[in-house]
This record gives structure tokens, sequence and C-alpha cells, in this order.
């Protein structure tokens, strides 16, 4: 069960969680309902798949794992879990740094026309949001990254396929099954209580909420 459990953490790294999502929306099949015509991601030209991919692996997760790794060298962290709250301090700061990079570089090369274009820009602002306050939580508090990952990616997944008129409903519910078992095994190795792993679900369960309906509102 240990070893199951570690595995577990390695599969949902909380940097991968977004590249999983817009991977998700993007090569598994679903169709916008009327009231949405236009914001497919599944629609998408291959060419734009590939550059989001690109984008999202490489700010989300190859350059903070790169971060993690260099600071691992210097000393500065034990382990790229980062298993202390305040060894994540400065990794946090350089996320937030990084996705504030990703979601400028979205917003001034994706046209606003380009389908699901809104979705794109909603997983960027919601991640960066979920990220800042888990910063701003470690300064005092060891918030669970794994949760609030899982948040991210249930989050973003309920949000997109709720503008959508056909999708694999059964993603959805393993999103959430997943998530339960991420965060189980998170507790059986005794890293985080129940309530830092319901608040971190909750801050990227949130956070992606805010930040999509905040593009279908105002841009």
């Amino acid at each position: 069960m240990k070893i199951f459990s570690k595995v577990l953490s390695w599969i949902f790294l909380p940097l991968l969680t977004p590249v999983y999502a817009v991977a998700i929306a993007m090569y598994v099949e679903s169709w916008e309902a009327d009231f949405y015509q236009g914001e497919s991601l599944f629609s998408l030209d291959p060419r734009a798949k590939e550059f989001f991919m690109y984008l999202f692996t490489s700010f989300s997760f190859l350059a903070p794992a790169l971060t993690v790794l260099f600071l691992q060298t210097r000393g500065s962290v034990s382990s790229v879990m980062m298993e202390k709250r305040t060894e994540r301090i400065v990794p946090s700061i350089m996320v937030v740094l990084f996705g504030i990079s990703l979601l400028t570089i979205l917003l001034f090369k994706v046209p606003e026309f380009l389908p699901g274009a809104r979705f794109i820009f909603g997983l960027s602002l919601g991640s960066l949001i979920s990220v800042i306050v888990c910063t701003i939580l470690t300064f005092r508090w060891k918030v669970s990254l794994h949760a609030t990952g899982m948040g991210i990616l249930t989050g973003f997944l309920y949000m997109y396929y709720s503008k959508m008129l056909i999708f694999p409903l059964w993603i959805l519910i393993l999103a959430f099954i997943a998530s339960g078992i991420v965060m189980s095994a998170r507790m059986y190795l005794k890293l985080h209580t129940l309530t830092q792993l319901i608040v971190g679900f909750a801050i990227g369960f949130a956070g992606l909420v805010l930040g999509i309906k905040f593009f279908f509102a105002y841009y």
C-alpha cells in the first residue's frame, strides 16, 4: 500500500495536472452545445494542440521541475516532493512567475476567436490563482499541493464539460474518484491531515471555476 501511494503521488504530481487537463480536453472527443459553438478544444487544428501541449508542458511542468532539481542540488530542498513546508516557499514563488509568463504568452499569442481559447486562458489563470493562494498559505501552513493539483484537474474538467453537449461522463467521474484516491494516499503516507487535503482541493477547484468564469464573463 505504501508503494502504491508513492506511485500515485508521482503520477499525479501537482505540476502535471494542468498538462493532463488540457490534454484530456484536446484529445478526448467532446462537442459543444448550440449556445457554446466554437468552444470545443477537441476541434482544434493538430498544430494548435501541439502548441498548447508544448506551452503547458514547458511552463507548468518542465520549468518548475528543473527549478526544484536545481534547488535540490544546492541543498535548498531535501527532495523533489518538498515535504517540509519551509522548502516549498521559493519553488512556489517560481511557479507563480512561470504561471504569469504562461498566461501572458497565451493572451498575446492566442487569438480570442480560436476554438476553446477561453478555456485555455481560464486553465492558465485558474491554476495561477490556486498557486498564489497556496504560496501565501505556505508561509504559515502546509496545504496539500497534491490535493490542489487534483482540484485544478477536476475543476477544469467540470467547467469544460458543463459547456459540452456530448462528452465522456466517465472521465469526469473518474477524475473525482482519482482525486479521492490521491488524497487518501497522501493521508496514508501521513504527509497531510484531512483538513489540509480538503482545503487544497477546494483551492484548486475554486481557482479553476473562477478563472474560466472570468474569461466567459469579460473576454
